[in-house]
């Protein structure tokens, strides 16, 4: 019989997240080393003190050096083994599959000679032969992973008994220089392209890339033209090193009002990912996997911004990327991420084949109030344009980096813009032009002043969509009409509304089963409910699949009558988004 295989205990993911932590400290030791460098030396001391004094702290930023790149190298190390784990648990299960088969063909053949003639007996030879061939292929592939695998545990004890101690630590990383500075000083200005940004990184080595991302993981974790798969590493790092720091402030009461706001955030974009990493692909079971696009816990005075991806978004073939609205700031990340698996769970129930990633992007500073819940209705951002216009600058620059980041692999991308999120959309596509090949609004209370109809928009009329509940009081908010009162009168319109038939975009079915028989707002939520006629439309779209896309009738305005929406009186139908699961 051949042998068993041994067990092989090991958690990849665990020890991934160990690595992680380990790159996190890596940054908090650099960032010593960086203050004892720069901030800590007080260049106008002079004298027998001030000489004492440097003196006496070189040899610390010395030693944070040399144990921020100790750090980082086993932090590498452990991230390789986790891997090499993987590999081997694989290679396990194929092997015990592998003597599962042997041991019942082994069985079969015992009970054919058992009752064979004599004329049997060659071919049950040739299959015996067969067997032993087999068998002996199967004892060499598992001597081969028991040899892997001893060598993989000797190789990761050896990492970390090379940096035990500091002297071994000074002795090979002391005055070493850091491969992430020469790489940093060459990177373009903040003026530059996604894609200048995105040949300078291409130019730098492994080495180089993956210092900056334990060194100096700010610089890049929220640089459009960066890779996504460095954008979350860096911004992994990041999150990991705030929620340390911040935590540790908490937990010996410390920490400021700023710093409560900003750890909330950073739980909330931890959060963000487990929610997504928590989802299921429906052709594959396989778990979801997530990437921490954007992170930055104090942007716009401590609202946050955070982006997280279902799916990879370097190698998708069909990309959306969801833009929200009113009320959205960081610590409503869960949230989004919820909607986010959903679209992309619906997503790839329709497409099987080609490869899948949904955004949700909090990087703009959205109004905090929705209409009903605001002091005033004016500048303050409440219910006009004003937060739009620069939204739709921060927008464009992502979805330029996006496509600038896969190197000549251009995705089928989709921008999702709903409630103020299509607002900031219309002025991203009327004001910057962006590169997707379809646009999309749901739930709009408009799209931009200046933007009258498909045409403003810099889109092929044929892929601008608008998805519209007629019970959605803020989908109601739009300008109607050629005399566009709404937003004339200084009402809470925000622009011309995409569902309307003047607007000239593709109206597609987004009616709730539940629905009330009057407005409710709670039916403004519904666009990415599973089951829901939004969301399988929606997913249609973003698919590219539009011939099963199902319209509907736009809102006309008549002058003898105020809007009307043919969805109304029409019985909407369940529609299922998880087929497969």
């Amino acid at each position: 019989m051949p042998r068993e295989v041994p067990e092989l205990d090991a958690e990849p993911a665990s020890i991934r997240e160990y690595a992680a932590d380990l790159l996190a400290a890596s940054t908090q030791v650099d960032e010593l080393g960086s203050f004892v460098a720069g901030d800590a030396r007080i260049a106008d001391w002079t004298g027998l003190g001030a000489t004492a004094y440097h003196d006496a702290i070189r040899p610390t930023g010395r030693r944070a050096d040399a144990m921020s790149l100790a750090l980082r190298g086993v932090a590498r190390r452990v991230d390789q083994h986790a891997a090499a784990l993987q590999s081997l648990l694989d290679r396990r299960a194929a092997l015990s599959d592998e003597r599962g088969q042997l041991v019942a063909t082994i069985g079969g053949l015992r009970d054919r000679v058992a009752g064979a003639t004599a004329d049997e007996a060659p071919a049950i030879q040739a299959a015996c032969d067969d067997c032993a061939a087999r068998v002996a292929a199967y004892e060499v592939d598992l001597d081969r992973w028991i040899t892997d695998l001893m060598a993989e545990e000797e190789a990761i004890q050896e990492a970390f008994s090379r940096v035990l101690t500091l002297d071994q630590v000074e002795r090979a990383y002391g005055g070493s220089a850091d491969p992430a500075d020469a790489a940093l000083d060459s990177m373009p200005g903040p003026s530059a392209s996604s894609r200048d940004v995105n040949s300078w990184w291409d130019a730098l080595t492994r080495d180089q890339q993956l210092a900056i991302i334990a060194a100096s993981p700010g610089a890049i974790g929220n640089r459009d033209g960066i890779p996504p798969w460095a954008r979350d590493a860096a911004n992994t790092v990041s999150l990991d090193r705030d929620l340390a720091d911040w935590g540790n402030l908490e937990d010996q009461g410390l920490l400021s009002d700023d710093e409560r706001q900003w750890l909330d955030n950073a739980r909330a974009a931890q959060d963000a990912v487990a929610t997504i990493e928590r989802g299921i692909d429906p052709q594959t079971l396989d778990g979801v996997a997530s990437q921490l696009y954007l992170y930055d816990p104090t942007a716009f005075d401590g609202d946050g911004a955070v982006a997280v991806a279902a799916g990879d978004l370097a190698t998708a073939h069909d990309l959306a990327v969801t833009v929200p609205g009113f009320g959205t700031d960081a610590q409503s990340a869960p949230y989004q991420a919820d909607r986010a698996l959903d679209l992309y769970e619906a997503t790839r129930s329709v497409d099987g084949t080609g490869g899948v990633a949904t955004m949700f992007w909090i990087g703009y500073d959205a109004p905090d109030d929705l209409p009903w819940e605001a002091e005033r209705w004016d500048g303050a951002g409440v219910v006009s344009e004003d937060l739009a216009p620069a939204g739709g600058d921060r927008l464009a620059d992502l979805l330029d980096g996006l496509r600038d980041s896969r190197d000549g692999d251009p995705a089928h991308l989709t921008a999702i813009g709903h409630s103020y999120g299509s607002t900031t959309t219309g002025h991203a596509a009327h004001d910057e032009g962006i590169p997707v090949d379809d646009l999309v609004f749901v739930g709009s209370p408009g799209v931009g002043g200046e933007t009258d109809d498909v045409g403003d928009t810099g889109i092929d009329p044929d892929h601008v969509w608008a998805g519209s509940n007629s019970r959605d009081p803020i989908a109601d908010l739009g300008n109607h009409g050629w005399l566009h009162l709404e937003s004339a009168l200084g009402g809470p319109g925000l622009g011309d509304d995409p569902a309307e038939d003047d607007f000239g975009a593709n109206r597609f079915q987004a009616e709730s089963t539940s629905r009330p028989d009057f407005l409710d707002v709670g039916e403004h939520s519904r666009y990415f409910d599973h089951g829901s006629e939004s969301l399988y439309n929606l997913s249609q779209i973003v698919s590219g699949n539009y011939d099963a896309v199902l319209t509907a009738g736009p809102v006309t305005d008549p002058w003898y009558a105020g809007p009307q929406d043919p969805e109304w009186d029409r019985d909407p139908t369940d529609r299922d988004t998880l087929d497969g699961q």
